[in-house]
């Protein structure tokens, strides 16, 4: 028999007539309402957040780029996704020297150091955001909702995470996106469900978790990373299962307010592992968010 060399492309492996910069295109369309939400509720102090980020997450591609000698990305959008991102799962009050620092390690440290987009093993910008509540945590604070009630967080009210201001901001952003066939409904939906029965059972108080926006937030836009997440059809459900309990745990029993972003890297951490129990049935399209 002859001997044939296959070749095998990084992450991420779409089989469609869907672009990469369509993609990530769709997702900033998405993060609009959720932006939005954020500013109207908390002020222009968090379009400044989300502008640094996105800047310096743009600025630090560019440049990392030219010192490797090699022609920016840019137009794919991704460097734009990872810096909206982070920032609106940072604080609002977060300094703004802090966040553009933060871009900074998601686009370099995270993302381009291991080969650029596709390669990154973690989420870039929740690495990031970990990155931040480590380093300055006396800088980053999350001060949370107060005394904000259920119906408060779910149409919207400040406080917490830039991003975090409105459930229906969110939930609206992920139709969106499940709509326009950017991910599929099972990864969030399996999270955001898990997440409702151990609030129920476990804490006694559905709105515990159901009122938490943390957990939509990562459920539509982070947990669907297509370069850190499972890629097995199998190992989705898995994959979205451990972030569910993980988020759960470390926010309801840890009393963790930043638990839902830990669940996330710990996701992205077992995913390959996850994946090694499904081989044979990979998901012919992976789902792109960050």
């Amino acid at each position: 028999m002859e001997n044939r060399k296959i070749t095998v492309a990084s992450s991420p492996h779409i089989k469609s007539n869907l672009r990469v910069n369509k993609i990530m295109l769709d997702v900033l369309i998405a993060l609009i309402p959720v932006a939005a939400a954020g500013i109207y509720f908390n002020g222009m102090k968090g379009l400044f957040l989300i502008l640094t980020t996105i800047i310096g997450a743009m600025v630090s591609e560019v440049v990392f780029k030219r010192l490797l000698h090699k022609k920016h990305s840019l137009n794919d959008l991704s460097a734009a996704v990872t810096g909206m991102i982070l920032g609106l799962i940072l604080p609002v009050t977060t300094p703004l020297w802090v966040a553009a620092l933060s871009s900074v390690f998601a686009i370099i440290l995270v993302k381009e150091i291991f080969g650029g987009l596709g390669q990154n093993f973690m989420n870039p910008a929740v690495a990031a955001k970990i990155f931040a509540v480590v380093s300055y945590g006396n800088l980053v604070v999350n001060s949370g909702f107060g005394s904000a009630t259920f119906m408060d967080r779910l149409l919207g009210s400040a406080g917490g995470n830039l991003g975090e201001a409105s459930i229906v901001a969110i939930i609206v952003g992920g139709i969106y996106l499940a709509v326009k066939g950017v991910i599929r409904v099972r990864v969030p939906f399996t999270i955001i469900v898990v997440s409702l029965v151990f609030s129920q059972i476990v804490l006694g108080d559905i709105t515990i978790l159901g009122g938490n926006s943390s957990i939509y937030l990562i459920a539509f836009f982070l947990a669907n990373d297509y370069a850190s997440s499972a890629i097995t059809n199998g190992g989705k459900w898995v994959y979205a299962l451990l972030v569910g309990i993980a988020a759960s745990v470390f926010i309801g029993v840890g009393k963790n307010i930043e638990g839902a972003y830990y669940a996330i890297l710990l996701g992205n951490v077992f995913a390959p592992f996850i994946d090694t129990f499904f081989k044979g049935k990979v998901d012919m399209k992976k789902e792109a968010t960050a």
